[in-house]
């Protein structure tokens, strides 16, 4: 009876061992990234037999589309416990009126409640570099980035990685961000700054982090875009995570490159990032790596608290956009009428500011996304809100000149008042005759059919908008900026806009 006892207690000893083998500590990294200050929820129109449902006033009923921060904090708080790290990739800044007036305070202070550790993308630089050293002052988490150095080579953000320890597994997390950032940004915003080659700076992060912190896990925090962080692993042995941005890639369940984790979670916080690390306790070493993502959709309900400080910005942006920031010397046509059948000053305005910040060879805009007109006198944001109420990015699609003819040729056959006029940027001139696009003259010089120019337009028409395939054809770059915002800021420097029709667009 006592050897069966023995027997069976020495089982039960080698059963609990055995289990304890096959144990694991479970870490999750909770991630978003590219918010683009989209604090509120975006909006789709309510449809019904596939009509916009209109109010008693004739105005499209809007619901709730999902996102907005206090939903994100929702779905961080529901998630976390313990053994969670909150981490947000880059690019809180550039992409509403909150960021336009807020100018990324708003998101810092409400990232603040919830995150544990960031790093920088390339539109935190938009607003000029005192205006991102008064926002980092103001985080209470750590903002990380190896690869930007001001003068005497002094790291931008003051730490380039931090360390956390969780249930005895040492983390090191390091960031790091594109080099674009020195052209998708004004040469101002990043005047005395070096940016590194990302690669470079991974490589050096590694071995501080595992040679000297001595850490089990070795984490980035990218803001470089997808497939350069696939490049990044191929480049650069020793990370077991790369938290990616820049792309707006949504990786549904991560992708794996050689033993690297990459994740993304999108953009705009339409998604929130899981990752779960499976680590053997004895050795401290990975097991196992997941991700996935969660659509913040209406669904996820809001954080109370969030969701009342979000209120509170909004009423603040509500009462600033009704300031005057600058006058209008003559009435800035944007009537349906007009800006979808001919040339206007403010189709002509609109279109040189958007050639300029992209730093394009031309820009055409189209006359459907101009939806009113600025009165000769004060200026208000309101104003240029109503012009473009679209949230547009500014985007650079690379075209063939015979490319660029052909979608002339379709303005000129297109029927009256349909939005896919185009309006043009100064240097280039076309003229509508017999329903065909002649005498093109772009960038100050007769049309090239086999020259690559620079195009400058929306993500609206980049992505083949108002049947523009032509813009399909080419190599393309979202710069990020809102048109928007660029329009605003613009007018805000010049004080005065006197815009003048001159005769780009000659109909006959």
């Amino acid at each position: 009876m006592a050897r069966r006892f023995l027997l069976a207690l020495t089982a039960l000893v080698l059963a609990i061992a055995l289990v304890g083998c096959g144990s694991s500590e479970k870490i999750q990294i909770l991630h978003f990234n590219d918010f683009h200050a989209m604090m509120k929820p975006s909006e789709k129109a309510v449809k019904k037999d596939g009509k916009d449902v209109k109010d008693e006033k004739g105005k499209t009923v809007m619901a709730d589309a999902g996102g907005g921060i206090a939903r994100l904090v929702k779905a961080v708080k529901d998630r976390k416990n313990d053994s969670t790290i909150v981490a947000f990739a880059g690019d809180m800044l550039q992409g509403t009126p909150f960021s336009t007036l807020f100018q990324g305070v708003d998101g810092f202070d409400l990232m603040n409640d919830f995150v544990d550790v960031a790093t920088i993308g390339n539109h935190e630089f938009d607003y000029g570099q005192e205006n991102l050293k008064k926002l980092l002052g103001m985080a209470k988490f750590p903002v990380i980035c190896a690869n930007v150095t001001g003068e005497s080579n002094v790291l931008f953000t003051s730490k380039a990685y931090i360390v956390k320890e969780i249930k005895g597994v040492k983390i090191g997390l390091f960031g790091i961000v594109t080099e674009e950032t020195v052209v998708t940004t004004h040469p101002k915003n990043v005047k005395g700054l070096t940016f590194e080659k990302p690669a470079s700076a991974a490589r050096r992060m590694v071995d501080v982090l595992k040679n000297k912190e001595k850490v089990d896990l070795v984490v980035a925090l990218s803001h470089i875009g997808s497939e350069e962080d696939v490049k990044l692993v191929q480049e650069v042995d020793g990370i077991d995570v790369i938290i990616g941005g820049h792309s707006h890639t949504a990786l549904t369940n991560g992708r794996k490159v050689k033993n690297t984790l990459i994740a993304q979670a999108g953009y705009y916080g339409r998604h929130l990032g899981v990752i779960t690390l499976e680590v053997d306790p004895a050795d401290k070493k990975l097991k196992s790596a997941s991700a996935s993502l969660v659509a913040m959709d209406a669904g996820i309900g809001f954080d109370e608290a969030t969701k009342a400080r979000v209120d509170e910005y909004a009423k603040k942006l509500s009462d600033e956009i009704k300031q005057v920031i600058a006058k209008a010397a003559t009435k800035l046509e944007g009537d349906k009428s007009l800006v979808r059948n001919q040339e206007t000053n403010l189709g002509n305005f609109i279109c040189d500011v958007t050639r300029d910040i992209a730093k394009a060879d031309l820009a055409v805009v189209n006359g459907g996304g101009i939806r009113a007109s600025i009165a000769a006198g004060d200026v208000t944001i309101q104003d240029v809100m109503t012009v473009l109420p679209f949230d547009n990015t500014i985007v650079v699609v690379e075209m063939t000149g015979a490319a660029i003819a052909k979608m002339f040729d379709k303005v000129a056959a297109k029927e009256k008042e349909k939005g896919n006029f185009l309006q043009v940027s100064s240097g280039t001139k076309y003229t509508i005759k017999d329903k065909k696009a002649v005498d093109i003259v772009l960038a100050g010089a007769p049309i090239d059919p086999v020259r690559t120019y620079r195009v400058a337009t929306s993500d609206f028409l980049a992505a083949g908008g108002d049947g523009f395939d032509e813009f399909k054809s080419g190599r393309t770059m979202d710069t990020g900026f809102m048109m928007r915002d660029a329009i605003i800021d613009v007018i805000k420097s010049k004080g005065v806009i006197d815009a003048r029709a001159e005769g780009r667009i000659t109909i006959k």
